[in-house]
């Protein structure tokens, strides 16, 4: 259940054609981690037929010369903020990226974590490289609907009734932020901002019950912070065909310390990461790479297969919300 890219690969699609004609504009596509952008370029690198190359960035850590080789026009590199880590010399490989990329007449068209992208804009300035960014959006509670039931017919699944917490209280602030020039820099001040839906869920208190669907629905785009990929999953965990448990519940805030929480910005930025390569960059704190994943494992944050340890998508929300608190996200 792919979220709809009509927007998207109208962008696309009109910057291959400006290509064609002679005018290149590489492309970021930018998102959090889950969302499901692989449909998207799924579908460019079906359009593009034999004319490009499609590779995934951790390949080119083994093989970089294959951007070199291939004689493809077009260039679609998946999850390219797998090219750095945050350590002394883990920006080598991301700078010859980018050095090919601004020297190369094809173009490029790439994806990045939007964490990681935020952090390289400000260090690298990758954003310049890409005039086309594409930022992939949050979806209403209305737009996560219309994706997860396109596949059924209307009537044919059963939202139970399930009465909403009154104990939860609506907050009224959010965390927001804008953009200000500062010697040169670009600096982001947080700010808080009115949280209009929540003020309305107050008013809806006491009026005639809203449908089970539309509690479900308006639940999960809260909880997987309007995230398709996030969404599907948890609408996965409720779904007992025909029957959709309103079941969900929003987990609890997040307390690590800085060094605890610094090895959690890594994965979140990487979506997954070696636990080599994160011993690499954890070892100036004297954090065990180890000891720091076995603790975020315990705590619902992520969970380690192997030697690789992934963030839950599920704590996808709370995992930013607390990084941001602590200021080692934007």
């Amino acid at each position: 259940m792919p979220p709809p890219f009509k927007e998207e690969m109208e962008l696309i699609e009109k910057a291959t054609k400006d290509f064609e004609e002679g005018k290149r504009r590489n492309i970021a596509v930018i998102s959090d981690p889950f969302y499901g952008e692989s449909e998207l370029l799924e579908w460019v690198w079906e359009r593009a037929g034999g004319g490009a190359l499609r590779v995934k960035a951790g390949s080119l850590k083994e093989d970089f010369e294959i951007l070199e080789r291939s004689s493809a026009k077009i260039a679609i590199v998946e999850e390219a903020h797998r090219l750095y880590l945050r350590k002394i010399g883990g920006f080598d490989l991301m700078d010859r990226f980018i050095n090919f990329v601004s020297s190369s007449e094809r173009l490029f068209i790439t994806t990045w974590n939007s964490f990681s992208w935020k952090y390289l804009d400000e260090v690298l300035g990758i954003g310049q490289h890409f005039p086309m960014k594409i930022e992939l959006p949050g979806m209403d509670a209305g737009k996560i609907r219309d994706m997860l039931l396109s596949g059924y017919e209307e009537g044919e699944l059963t939202f139970l009734e399930e009465e909403e917490d009154e104990t939860e209280e609506p907050k009224i602030l959010k965390r927001s932020s804008f953009k200000i020039s500062l010697l040169g820099e670009r600096i982001e001040i947080p700010r808080p901002e009115v949280d209009l839906s929540s003020i309305r869920s107050r008013f809806h208190k006491g009026e005639e019950k809203r449908p089970p669907m539309e509690i479900f629905f308006g639940k999960l785009a809260r909880i997987s912070d309007g995230n398709p990929g996030v969404a599907e999953l948890l609408w996965k965990e409720a779904l007992d065909y025909p029957e959709v448990r309103n079941s969900l519940i929003d987990l609890p805030s997040i307390d690590l310390d800085l060094d605890d929480s610094f090895a959690l910005n890594v994965i979140l930025s990487m979506g997954s990461v070696d636990l080599a390569a994160l011993s690499e960059v954890l070892e100036p704190t004297g954090t065990s790479a180890e000891r720091a994943a076995a603790l975020l494992e315990e705590r619902g944050l992520v969970f380690i297969d192997g030697e690789v340890v992934s963030l839950r998508a599920e704590a996808l929300k709370r995992t930013a919300e607390h990084l941001r608190r602590a200021r080692l996200v934007w």
